[in-house]
């Protein structure tokens, strides 16, 4: 074992890029990655790249890149070591005079050691399943999986015995108390014997994300209990903290999105079929934690899960966890299948691909619940249905997706919006008010738009006369966030000519900046006190409501349509409307995060 080697890693690993990297220089999103001005060359607009995924930087207009400890030396103008010393200190990882400190090199030591156990156990299994005829790999193939696939997922066989493991552990030079330390291995009652914890079990390795083995969970093939049998919590393994399958899915990560199931079988099995971007939530209910850790890979996650009773708990609360970190959320309806497994090997790939594109929102979910409970040919039952139903609606913060799912509600029931309405909001509903609320938000398009023009200049004239305002500047705002002609032309202008002096008036007149305009920038006053954050953003909420408002007027305008056009596809507007209405939703959501 490199034991240096092992020590860069687990400093690597305790300092993510990201983190040291915006600790720097201002960084913004850009889908899974990140961008910003390169911090090692005169630049105007962002060239520098950083891979969440990969751990690397990378500026594509000079050529500089490499892991978090080449950043760190290259800002701090240090040696490698030095670099080292400086991340190990921020991850308390403790070196003295360029060594590791021993109770740190102790706790690496320990955990390289444990890497290596399961390692050699994941082979073991994987041998045990291949070598004999057992229940375990006719367990795998009539469920369909084929070698390729179970070699793939590294699919094992633990034997029906309890001291195999063990054994083989010991005799490749293991001590008892490590092996107990991993999971695999724990001691009897009596205190007097050592046995395995997995027995007569189809084994999943489960591999953190940089793929390592760190776990497993085993499947059991006789009438014993649990079914499903995870190893215990160890220095590697935290349940709470990690997804089964994401070290295969964050490299299949298609429209920003990933898929996330209950079970080992239907994360391989759609991964079989050619759906890669799945995970699963090791058999627990799913966790703050693993919804951060889907948030740091997608900002759109399908939640998948069973069909059954307990599954459809588990979609109601993992979605309110999903929702707590931002998530699109969307929820696959599988129909008559009681799990994604089933459903792809009855239906095949282009049914499930339809499925997953139809994936309905979270009160879309609610709904098709309650309509299972009610019979809505049966007056009663749908009087029931609909009060049900409005107390779900009354929790929607968004009043525009209220107006929407009160709308849909009233014609599959045949009761009015205005009593529907009556019903969620009691005596607070005044008949029409809500109409009004659409309107004027149809009529807010002009909105501040004195105080939008006044901030937008003021903005253009520290842009134009404090250079060292500018990259800062630049990475927060797009053109597309201005309104003014003049505005864009001039950012335009200085992206494109890499101007790094003042902008004279004579400049600004020689690209056709018009008079009135140059006169307002140059008669505003740009005292000390003013908070050029804060300008930034109202440029950016204005941005987004300027968005939301145009998506409303489209909303309004297919809702007459729908109304007026008797020719038209229903079922397409619909979807449509729902599509804008959730964009609306994260718009407004969006536009609350700007503090």
């Amino acid at each position: 074992m490199n034991d240096m080697h092992d020590i860069i890693e687990e400093i690597k690993l305790r300092n993510d890029i990201v983190d040291i990297i915006s600790s720097y220089i201002q960084i913004k999103s850009a889908g899974l990655n990140y961008k910003a001005l390169c911090p090692f060359h005169s630049e105007k607009t962002p060239s520098f790249s950083i891979s969440t995924q990969k751990q690397m930087y990378k500026c594509f207009g000079c050529g500089e890149g490499g892991d978090v400890i080449n950043f760190v030396m290259k800002m701090e103008n240090i040696d490698f070591m030095e670099a080292l010393e400086f991340l190990a200190q921020r991850a308390s990882i403790e070196i003295k005079k360029g060594k590791i400190s021993e109770e740190s090199k102790k706790d690496i030591n320990k955990k390289q050691n444990l890497y290596q156990i399961n390692l050699d156990a994941a082979r073991y299994f994987f041998k045990s399943m291949h070598s004999l005829d057992n229940s375990g790999y006719n367990y795998l193939k009539n469920r369909g999986l084929d070698d390729k696939i179970i070699k793939y997922f590294g699919l094992g066989y633990a034997k029906n015995d309890w001291n195999d493991l063990n054994n083989y552990l010991l005799q490749k030079g293991y001590d008892q108390q490590s092996l107990i330390d991993s999971g695999l291995v724990i001691q009897t009652k009596n205190k007097k014997n050592y046995i395995n914890r997995f027995k007569n079990r189809v084994m999943f390795p489960i591999f953190d994300q940089r793929g390592k083995v760190i776990a497993f969970g085993g499947r059991v093939l006789d009438d014993s209990l649990p079914k499903y049998l995870n190893s215990s919590e160890t220095m590697l393994f935290n349940k709470r903290k990690n997804l089964y399958g994401l070290n295969f899915a964050k490299k299949n990560i298609k429209n920003d999105t990933l898929i996330i199931v209950e079970g080992y079988m239907d994360v391989i099995s759609l991964f079989q079929y050619g759906i890669k971007n799945v995970v699963a939530s090791l058999g627990t209910a799913l966790t703050i934690e693993q919804a951060k850790l889907i948030k740091k890979y997608a900002n759109k996650v399908i939640v998948a899960y069973d069909n059954d009773e307990a599954g459809i708990n588990a979609t109601l609360k993992a979605v309110e966890i999903l929702n707590g970190v931002s998530l699109n959320i969307k929820i696959l309806n599988l129909g008559k299948s009681k799990d994604p497994d089933e459903y792809i090997r009855a239906e095949g790939l282009n049914k499930f691909s339809i499925l997953l594109k139809n994936s309905i929102p979270l009160i879309q979910f609610k709904i098709n619940i309650l309509k299972q409970k009610y019979n809505l040919n049966n007056d009663q039952d749908r009087l029931l249905f609909t009060k049900n139903i409005a107390s779900v609606i009354k929790n929607i913060k968004s009043p525009i997706e209220v107006e929407y799912y009160v709308n849909k509600i009233s014609k599959e029931t045949d009761i009015s919006v205005d009593a529907i309405n009556s019903e969620i909001y009691g005596k607070y509903y005044k008949k029409d008010e809500h109409k009004k609320e659409f309107k004027k938000k149809i009529e807010e398009i002009k909105i501040e738009k004195n105080g939008i023009e006044i901030a937008e200049k003021q903005i253009i004239h520290i842009f134009l006369n404090n250079i060292k305002y500018r990259n800062d500047i630049l990475m927060k705002l797009d053109i597309d966030d201005f309104i003014l002609k003049e505005s864009k032309e001039i950012l335009n202008y200085i992206i494109k000519s890499n101007e790094l002096d003042i902008i004279t008036i004579d400049k600004m007149k020689k690209i056709g900046i018009s008079e009135e305009y140059i006169q307002d920038i140059s008669d505003i006053n740009i005292d000390s006190n003013i908070n050029l954050n804060e300008i930034i953003k109202t440029l950016q909420k204005n941005s987004l409501k300027r968005k939301r408002n145009y998506l409303l007027k489209r909303q309004h305008e297919l809702q007459r349509k729908k109304e007026n056009d008797k020719n038209i596809e229903a079922s397409e507007v619909d979807r449509e409307l729902l599509d804008i209405a959730m964009e609306i939703i994260r718009l407004e959501k969006e536009m609350k995060n700007i503090l």
